[in-house]
């Protein structure tokens, strides 16, 4: 034992250092987003990923949860992710295509499976998965799995929707993101597609900036879209595929023991996450029916979008390289 003398206030203090070992090293982990909405299926499982990677960690690490827009919208938040100024960015891959353009596989529209199980081990398992994550390494990226945001639908303001010659009559200008495959999905239907930022929508609406947007019954539900929008068609397009993206430099910094934690943290906040997302859907769909007008689409009209929309393969070829497009083809027996 050894006594170190310390000057504090004017008055000498004699503290006696006892040899130990050093604390451990906390870590970090800024998690943010875009929802506010506590209820929704993918803010949930985002608490219960702070909540088990704190747990298994022993309180190694801190998760701050930066939600609701407060870094950012989706490019600030996938630039932050990839800088290390945040350490985990779920981003919808329909965002996170502009930095990782394989991901533009999730954008080929209806051909995600809409099993459950089939689409969680296509997603999630597999040579796909496999092929998204060596892409995300590339970027300075770890790919943590996909979290399934549920499919995209077609809301309007005093629109009934049935068909692309609906769409195209009454000249709908669609929001969408910033994403050049979507906007050419709404203008080979015959719309005016519109890239705005998400935190942005609800007032581009309400204002008649734009007429339309597309997302899943969550989203149209977290953000009250159902307020300033009268129709929901069921298109069913394209899976808003959540991807958990975590900064690369700063995963492979952690220890060893604390990398298990953070990764058993996102294989059960994942399986979560698509369990309530599956349990969700009638009731989400009940809640909407109460304020929307529904329609869904008979199969010779569902056809139609279906052709409308059949060249948009070659374009994610072009984008997103012929190899990952067939690995995705290859899985699903095409």
């Amino acid at each position: 034992m050894r006594t170190v003398t310390i000057l504090l206030s004017g008055t000498i203090l004699s503290v006696a250092a006892f040899a130990a070992p050093a604390a451990a090293q906390d870590h970090t982990m800024i998690m943010a987003h875009t929802l506010s909405d506590t209820g929704h299926p993918m803010y949930q499982a985002f608490m219960r990923l702070k909540s088990e990677i704190e747990e298994r960690s022993d309180g190694r690490v801190e998760v701050l949860d930066q939600g609701g827009g407060a870094l950012g919208g989706d490019r600030e938040i996938m630039e932050g992710t990839i800088f290390g100024d945040i350490q985990f960015g779920p981003m919808s891959s329909s965002a996170a295509v502009q930095f990782v353009p394989e991901l533009a596989v999730f954008d080929i529209p209806y051909v995600i499976p809409a099993d459950n199980e089939a689409r969680y081990a296509l997603l999630n398992e597999g040579a796909l998965a496999q092929a998204i994550g060596a892409a995300m390494e590339a970027k300075g990226l770890k790919f943590m799995g996909v979290m399934d945001g549920g499919f995209r639908n077609l809301t309007t303001k005093g629109v009934a929707v049935h068909s692309p010659d609906d769409i195209a009559a009454a000249g709908l200008r669609v929001r969408v993101q910033e994403n050049p495959i979507h906007i050419a999905i709404w203008r080979n239907l015959g719309a005016a597609p519109t890239p705005i930022a998400f935190t942005e929508l609800y007032g581009a609406l309400q204002q008649g900036v734009v007429d339309a947007q597309e997302n899943p019954y969550g989203h149209i539900l977290s953000q009250r879209f159902y307020e300033v929008q009268t129709h929901l068609v069921n298109t069913n397009h394209i899976l808003l595929a959540n991807i958990n993206a975590v900064n690369l430099e700063w995963y492979d910094s952690l220890p060893e023991d604390v990398r298990q934690a953070v990764d058993e943290g996102f294989e059960i906040a994942t399986k979560f996450q698509w369990e309530v997302q599956a349990e969700l859907q009638d009731s989400q769909r009940a809640q909407l029916a109460g304020h929307m007008t529904i329609i869904d689409l008979e199969s010779e009209e569902l056809a139609q979008f279906q052709e409308k929309t059949s060249d948009v393969v070659d374009m994610v070829r072009e984008r997103a390289g012929d190899d990952i497009v067939d690995i995705l083809m290859t899985a699903l027996g095409n």
